[in-house]
């Protein structure tokens, strides 16, 4: 009697088990095709060296450079999410990232000035750069496409002059 209830019962919860989803306990998954989970995504890379604009042999340091979204808000304000910033050494060299949905993105550059008293004062710049119809290198896995790379080479900064 006790073996036919506990054969009653096990049936009864492998059939509500069933009714759930869970169809075996293989760590394999059961199935010949193991389901993705997530959002296709990509890396998008950002370089470039700064320079000053009346002199592009003059390399520009102390600057923080920011990349961001650009979006609006519920107000219908635009805004911008910052997602990466540098400040810039001696060479000016910048070299930042940003992971969005593999596809045209556009993306706010933010340039502003940390340190004006001992390099000059650039003030803010804000830019934008394009990535028209990317195409991805590196390691494709699942959802991630790979990463592409925007050199936007030297960077002009105009100096802020006082007006006295």
């Amino acid at each position: 009697m006790k073996f036919k209830a506990y054969s009653l019962y096990s049936k009864i919860i492998s059939f509500l088990l069933l009714l759930l989803g869970f169809t075996s306990c293989d760590p394999e998954g059961g199935g010949s095709s193991i389901a993705e989970y997530g959002v296709p995504s990509a890396k998008f890379k950002v370089k470039g060296t700064l320079v000053d604009k009346t002199n592009d042999s003059k390399l520009v340091s102390g600057v923080k450079v920011a990349i961001g979204h650009p979006y609006v808000d519920g107000a219908g304000i635009k805004k911008t999410y910052y997602v990466d910033s540098i400040v810039t050494n001696n060479t000016g060299g910048f070299d930042l990232s940003i992971t969005d949905f593999p596809m045209s993105q556009k993306f706010v550059i933010k340039y502003e000035d940390t340190d004006a008293a001992q390099n000059g004062n650039y003030g803010l710049t804000i830019d934008t750069v394009r990535f028209e119809n990317p195409s991805f290198t590196g390691e494709k896995e699942g959802w991630y496409a790979g990463e592409t790379t925007k050199d936007l080479g030297k960077v002009k900064l105009s100096p802020v002059t006082d007006k006295k």
